[in-house]
């Protein structure tokens, strides 16, 4: 119930600004009360006069249309309950009297209501000529009026009865074209009147949404879900008890009821959310949302030193969000919430937390902070973090199973919201992975892998000491043995390197890489087995590049000076300070030379 009502609270506070209007850059634009959206094929223009003026096919990115419903057509399956004025065009064409007459007397009843308008009283007239199958035979927009044919040829993969006419309206004397879907004056024009038939026609009730009496309805919106075709949060028409089992209540309403009007604000406003800002992670989507309309940072994206938004749905989040985070007061909260579609026709909330705005805000700073130290170049996502940990590199990219993704994210999710510490798995797995690097093919993904690696094992350190114990930059004054050994790892995999020509730098792998996983789990064995293999490379860059020649041979020295011939630690397996000595040392080498690339999501 929480959630609805912060839909409903979103839907006041977006509404006046967005309800009705679209935006390039959106999917879709959010549909006003008594409003739904759909796939519209053909574009008539009339004048008000009831008279054709021309068709048009539309494309299919210009082809979602709000049009008005009722509660019985928004929620029709076989039940022909016509839409009072969009419609297809079984229920314009005349062929099936039925369905036609269902469908004008519908309009009719609006157009001669104290609501009605030009807009409906001009369409009314045209569809009573049953003139239209043989105008769009004219123009060319219909290739046969033959009855026969309206269940056999096709408009954009639509049979033709199937095909979803919206009306243009020219004004006789002014010349004037208005796109009835995008007028506010229809919006409203059919809100007022069908609202005045709910008044009439519904149970008046207790709203447990808004806390109101207020017209009940039984019938919700579906197709809120962009991933499940149907979908519905809430559904009540299982008359077998199955909805209801083991809460003692026969009806639907002994369990719930909700206003009209609050059903239509949340469904609308969450529809408009999912479809234009939400994230598909996994088998789910996830959102985050200011209900009272302010700009709130993403817990899920990618973030560089410089703050660049980094995908096109958080500038466009931004841009509709337009508020300056100190703007933000105690009242204000944020919204995180994913949501599911197992079964065909229903969608599940499957994760929901409040948190307030102020503390949202300041958590994410304080946590992104402590994991990432500023000038770091890139800063890793919850979502590739969760990647790179839970799944495994196949042509190339990493791949993990949905289940793994929405359950390890959603601990991290835990982490950067409330200040809890990575679980000492997510550390374990993250430095058994970068230690075993040759089950990844690409170097980019070895190099993410041990970025990753040693940030989370930095922060798990840090979080269980409590201070600062690990930075991630070099520390040269570092003695421990794990530490030490790890730079020493990093200074063998860059000395043979550099010995290597272009090409060989594609298709070669250093004997420092080939024999991590052993050196991570035997490490006095492994050293004496390196020290051997490191001669020869040595020696080319002695006789070709005597400047790194001796640039490493003081960094061996270095090393070796303070490890000072101690073995203690060496006859077993390096713990995890080893990764960050190898990540410090490795990435001190590459400073100046390149920046580390960002990961593209």
């Amino acid at each position: 119930m929480s959630l609805l009502q912060k839909l409903v609270e979103s839907y006041d506070h977006m509404a006046d600004k967005y309800a009705g209007l679209y935006i390039d850059t959106m999917r879709e634009p959010l549909a006003p009360i008594s409003h739904t959206l759909q796939n519209a094929q053909i574009e008539i223009t009339i004048n008000n006069e009831g008279e054709f003026v021309e068709a048009a096919l539309i494309s299919k990115k210009e082809g979602r249309t709000l049009i008005p419903v009722t509660l019985k057509s928004a929620n029709r399956t076989i039940k022909k309950s016509p839409h009072p004025f969009a419609e297809q065009l079984e229920f314009l064409s005349g062929f099936d009297t039925d369905l036609q007459e269902s469908y004008l007397g519908q309009l009719k009843d609006w157009d001669e209501s104290a609501y009605g308008n030009k807009f409906t009283h001009a369409v009314y007239m045209y569809v009573a000529k049953n003139y239209i199958i043989h105008d769009l035979y004219a123009v060319k927009i219909l290739e046969s009026e033959s009855k026969a044919d309206m269940d056999k040829k096709k408009l954009q993969s639509t049979v033709y009865k199937k095909c979803l006419v919206r009306w243009k309206i020219k004004d006789v004397l002014t010349n004037e074209v208005t796109d009835t879907w995008k007028s506010k004056e229809m919006f409203q024009s059919f809100i007022s009147y069908y609202n005045a038939i709910i008044t009439k026609e519904s149970k008046i009730g207790l709203c447990m949404i808004t806390g109101k009496n207020v017209p009940l309805t039984n019938l919700h919106a579906k197709n809120i879900y962009p991933l499940q075709s149907g979908a519905k949060l809430i559904s009540s028409n299982d008359k077998q008890e199955f909805t209801f089992r083991g809460t003692f209540v026969k009806d639907s309403e002994d369990f719930l009821t909700v206003g009209y009007e609050a059903s239509q604000k949340a469904h609308n406003m969450l529809r408009w959310l999912l479809n234009n800002f939400g994230l598909i992670i996994g088998n789910k989507m996830y959102l985050y949302w200011c209900p009272q309309g302010k700009y709130v940072p993403s817990p899920f994206e990618d973030i560089t030193n410089d703050e660049d938004i980094i995908s096109d749905k958080e500038v466009l989040f931004h841009s509709i969000f337009q508020s300056d985070i100190k703007e933000l007061t105690e009242k204000d909260d944020v919204i995180i919430a994913s949501f599911e579609s197992l079964t065909t026709g229903r969608v599940a909330l499957t994760y929901y937390t409040e948190v307030p705005a102020n503390d949202f805000v300041r958590k994410i700073k304080s946590w992104r902070e402590s994991f990432v130290p500023s000038g770091t170049s890139w800063r890793p996502s919850l979502y590739t973090i969760t990647r790179y940990a839970y799944g495994m590199e196949r042509n190339g990219k990493i791949d993990i199973t949905d289940g793994n993704y929405t359950k390890h994210l959603e601990e991290l999710l835990q982490c950067e919201l409330f200040d809890e510490p990575f679980s000492i798995s997510l550390k374990n797995i993250l430095v058994t992975k970068a230690s075993y690097p040759k089950k990844y093919k690409s170097l980019k993904n070895r190099r993410y892998l041990t970025y990753i690696a040693a940030l989370v094992t930095r922060k798990y350190i840090n979080d269980k000491a409590g201070k600062e114990v690990y930075t991630m930059i070099l520390d040269v004054d570092n003695n421990d043995i794990n530490y030490l050994m790890g730079r020493l790892l990093a200074v063998y995999e860059k000395a043979e390197l550099d010995t290597y020509t272009a090409e060989e730098l594609k298709c070669r792998i250093p004997n420092a890489v080939r024999y991590q996983t052993m050196y991570a789990q035997r490490p006095a064995a492994t050293l004496i087995i390196l020290q051997r293999k490191i001669v020869p490379y040595l020696n080319k860059l002695k006789r070709r590049k005597y400047n790194l020649y001796m640039k490493y041979q003081n960094l061996f020295h270095e090393i070796y000076e303070k490890m000072d011939g101690r073995d203690t630690g060496l006859n077993t397996k390096l713990n995890d300070a080893y990764i960050l000595g190898y990540y410090h040392q490795k990435e001190s080498f590459y400073q100046k030379e390149e920046k580390p690339e960002q990961i593209a999501i």
